[in-house]
This record gives structure tokens, sequence and C-alpha cells, in this order.
């Protein structure tokens, strides 16, 4: 497998190697790097039949350190996108359950207790009251998971906000619910808004 990856042009190989890095989104310079260091390693490995010096050993960890340095920033802004899109897509979970709640309960939000919805994650009466399921309690569940986490702090727990939208985080950090209304918001400065 080597003798082919060596026998390939430093361009070849580095086409191939940023082609399987496209989904991280990560430079060309970091497919570049970490090539340029397997290369190495292995014309130094067949000329001196694996004896590696302090020299090549400092090398080699100068080419790694250079390529994470590089690789960091776009892994942890891959890592926020990722969280940004559960985010939202749980919001909208959660807004749409809210209003077929609302739909089949006259237009009533469901209520909020103890940071949670039993509302929406157990069966419910024409009046809203959980129950089990059955012809006593034929609405729902809505959510019968449970409420689904923010996702960049793990917590489901919803809070109560005196308005829409909320003007402020909490340090809760699950989600911010306005009773009155039955509207929902991530409990995270940067998405209040949304």
């Amino acid at each position: 497998m080597w003798d082919s990856v060596e026998a390939q042009s430093v361009e070849g190989v580095c086409a191939v190697a940023g082609a399987s890095l496209a989904g991280f989104e990560l430079p060309a310079s970091l497919a570049v790097g970490a090539v340029a260091a397997a290369i190495y390693l292995l014309g130094f490995a067949r000329q001196r039949r694996l004896e590696f010096t302090l020299l090549d050993a400092l090398i080699v960890v100068a080419i790694m350190a250079v390529t994470t340095s590089v690789a960091m920033p776009f892994l942890a802004t891959a890592s926020d996108r990722a969280n940004s899109s559960v985010l939202l897509q749980n919001l909208a979970t959660l807004r749409t359950q809210i209003e077929l709640y609302k739909i089949e309960h006259g237009g009533s939000p469901p209520l909020l207790y103890e940071g949670t919805f039993p509302q929406l994650t157990h069966a419910t009466d024409a009046g809203g009251t959980p129950g089990p399921r059955g012809a006593d309690h034929p609405y729902g569940p809505y959510l019968p998971a449970g409420i689904p986490a923010n996702p960049f702090t793990g917590i489901s727990t919803v809070t109560a906000t005196e308005t829409f939208p909320p003007t402020a985080a909490t340090d809760v950090g699950g989600w911010l619910y306005h009773e009155e209304t039955g509207r929902i918001a991530p409990d995270r400065e940067e998405y209040l808004s949304r």
C-alpha cells in the first residue's frame, strides 16, 4: 500500500487527503502537512531501516503540532455548528408539538410543571389532564421520549419566562417558556430571539 502512495506525486496524495477531509472543511494545508509527515517518515524508514534519530522525531512532532494548531479552530467551529443544528431541530420539534397540543385542546397551551410538560409527555384528555393512554385520554403523548435537551448544555429543563422573546438567558440552560402564549425559546443568549 505504501509503495503506491510513495509512487504518486505529492499533489495527487494531497488531493486524495484533502477530499477525505472535505467533510470537516479543513484547509488543504492540513492535508499537505499530514501527507508530508507520512512521506518523510516512509522515506527515512526505508533509507535507514527504521533507525530514527532525535532530529527525525522532533521534525515529526513539529509537523504534528502545526497541523493540530491549524485544525483545532475548525473542529471547534464544526462542533458548534452541529450543536446549533440540533438545537434548531429540537426547537422546531418543541414548537410543533406545542402547537399540535393547542389545536387539540381548544387553543390552550400546555402548562409548565416542575421544569417539564406533563401534558406533552403523557396522554391527556380534552381538558389537558394527563393520564394513561386510552379512551379517557386520547390525545398525545406529543413528546413520548421526553423534552429534548438543549445540545449546548445537555439540559432539558424548561424555565418560565415573563416576556417573549426572553430578555436574558438564565443559569439553568435548557429552554425558556412563555406559558400565556405557549411560545418557547432556547435558554442560550444568542438564540433568545429565534
